[in-house]
């Protein structure tokens, strides 16, 4: 039975345990709990997580927090199934239980690291030896943590702004930089590119996508509004034995490859252009911001995703189709 529902949670602003006596404020909208003093500092609610998933801040009883605590042996115990494991996993090897569920959202950034020798390397610095696994070597092992670099720019404004897949993106990120490489691959950007970019918040990439997706697309929508898709005899577009001509099916053709070609690319080459964005967006706010905190918050609110822009795109694009239908109607 527990005798208080924040024991063994942690504040995610300054990282503490909370104790008997804390003086302990909550998220009104996630019931994520702070220090007042912490709550005060942020100005608001940092757990961008709960909030964009729309789950609440879950509380950890005295039981689970003790069996969650950290062994002699330097372990950590999952609260689920009690096996022990690596204090710097996040899931239980055993059972898959988040280890850290409380935990500030820098957590999942190592705060250490030794290589395949047992040499320790400091967080954000490279390996400057050769680590192998059997016969198989590879150069240019990396510790990161919160404070790591990419191009000038912290791995935890990074994460803030991307906010979702996070991981994903962040590895990306590591790669373009230290490889100076572009590619990478995106396959929702190749199915949808339009969308994607503008999911992303990039909407100038976006809005120019949708444009060409709709332009190298007419052939096909003129097409598909001489096709009764309802099976009730009614189509958008009447007369229009000209798609069955040779002149349009050469049309058609040529625009399906060239579109087919344009989201290959796309797919390739949208993580880079992503990143491209978050450098030039973290680091105008970085110049402009009067203090760290009101960066982050700045940083926070610019970055993550955005459904309502995706919803917009789909409406335009919707609205292109019918005015193509009335255009061809007319010229009919």
């Amino acid at each position: 039975m527990e005798t208080n529902r924040f024991h063994g949670s942690r504040c995610i602003s300054c990282g503490e345990v909370f104790v008997q006596g804390d003086d302990i404020v909550v998220c009104p909208e996630c019931g994520t709990p702070y220090h007042r003093e912490c709550y005060k500092k942020e100005g608001s609610c940092i757990n961008h997580t709960l909030h964009d998933s729309g789950l609440a801040w879950k509380p950890v009883t005295e039981e689970e927090a003790a069996a969650a605590s950290h062994s002699e042996s330097g372990r950590i115990r999952c609260m689920r199934c009690g096996e022990e494991n690596d204090v710097n996993g996040i899931f239980c090897l055993k059972c898959g239980l988040p280890l850290h569920q409380n935990e500030p959202p820098e957590r999942p950034f190592n705060e250490d690291y030794k290589n395949n020798y047992g040499q320790q390397v400091p967080p954000g610095q490279f390996s400057s030896d050769v680590d192998r696994i059997g016969d198989r070597g590879f150069t240019g092992t990396v510790a990161l943590d919160k404070n790591t670099e990419i191009d000038g720019i912290k791995l935890e404004d990074y994460a803030t702004y991307v906010r979702v897949n996070v991981f994903y993106f962040i590895t990306n990120f590591f790669r373009f930089f230290k490889l100076k490489t572009k590619l990478s691959f995106n396959f929702g950007a190749v199915l949808f590119p339009h969308f994607y970019f503008l999911f992303r918040k990039m909407y100038g990439v976006g809005a120019l996508m949708l444009l060409l997706s709709f332009v190298l697309g007419i052939p096909s929508f003129i097409y598909m509004g001489t096709q009764d898709v309802l099976g009730q005899g009614q189509v958008f577009i009447k007369n229009a034995g000209f798609v069955k001509g040779d002149t349009f099916e050469l049309i058609y053709t040529v625009c399906e490859y060239v579109s087919f070609v344009m989201r290959l690319g796309v797919g390739f080459f949208a993580n880079y252009i992503y990143y491209s964005s978050v450098k030039k967006n973290i680091k105008k706010i970085r110049s402009e911001a009067s203090d760290d905190t009101s960066a982050k918050q700045v940083i926070a609110q610019s970055g993550g995703v955005s459904w309502p822009a995706v919803i917009v795109g789909f409406t335009a694009l919707f609205g292109l189709f019918t005015v193509l239908m009335l255009v061809v109607n007319i010229m009919m």
